[in-house]
């Protein structure tokens, strides 16, 4: 509702401005209520490996079926969002080093996929491959071309997230780990809880997430860390 609202009185402005319309801008004085805390799900990193198991078991033992869940692991293990994720090519991949260059993401518009830049410059990233997750990246992108897609369909194509979560019984399988209201997009919110776990800092959170400044992520995961450690981190990085 409030994006809805900005771009009708920026739209109300314009042809106020522009002489179109008469009198003052309806929209210009509206006051919305303050927003409520945002809550996040964290999966543990068993809940996160068993979640993959499921994925990978969605389609019984059919042995022609295309192993899926490794999808989880990587959203999991690199904070990536689904669209960088699917919009990642062989050559963004550097195993050598085990990074990831984030460099465009996919958007689903009426059904397609349509290519785009990262959700803002900071998106842009450099993002470290866990050694876990190295084995992973080799069995999809090995004898792949450079411009072809790191993570595929079992077709070949690029994921599509509905998609993808029908082919891995995804409300199924989170309903096995408990998890019911579990949102692909939580498999980010759980690679900042394992990473502060781990010990990172804010300012190295706040790169490999690719979020525009360091108060946008001592906002959004306020609920991982202490008010005097928050403070601490904000203090001594600005």
């Amino acid at each position: 509702m409030r994006w809805t609202h900005g771009v009708l009185r920026m739209t109300l402005h314009h042809a106020i401005t522009g002489k179109k319309l008469r009198g003052k801008n309806p929209a210009s004085n509206v006051r919305f209520p303050a927003m409520g805390e945002t809550s996040h799900v964290y999966l543990t990193a068993v809940e996160v490996s068993k979640l993959a198991e499921l994925c990978d078991t969605a389609m019984g033992e059919d042995s022609r079926a295309v192993k899926q869940g490794d999808v989880v692991l990587i959203l999991a293990y690199t904070g990536l969002r689904f669209g960088e994720l699917t919009g990642l090519n062989v050559e963004d991949v550097d195993r050598d080093a085990r990074r990831v260059r984030v460099r465009r993401s996919m958007t689903q518009v009426g059904g397609r996929l349509v290519e785009g830049n990262p959700k803002s410059k900071a998106g842009q990233r450099s993002v470290p491959i866990p050694e876990r997750l190295v084995p992973l990246f080799k069995a999809r992108i090995d004898g792949q071309p450079q411009g072809a897609p790191a993570v595929a369909s079992p077709r070949g194509s690029r994921l599509g997230l509905e998609n993808w979560k029908r082919s891995v019984g995804w409300r199924s399988a989170v309903a096995k780990i408990g998890r019911e209201k579990l949102r692909v997009h939580d498999l980010r919110h759980t690679y900042a809880s394992l990473s502060r776990r781990a010990g990172p800092d804010l300012r190295l959170l706040q790169k490999a997430m690719g979020h525009a400044s360091i108060t946008v992520t001592a906002h959004t995961y306020a609920d991982l860390l202490t008010a005097s450690s928050t403070t601490s981190q904000l203090r001594s990085t600005l």
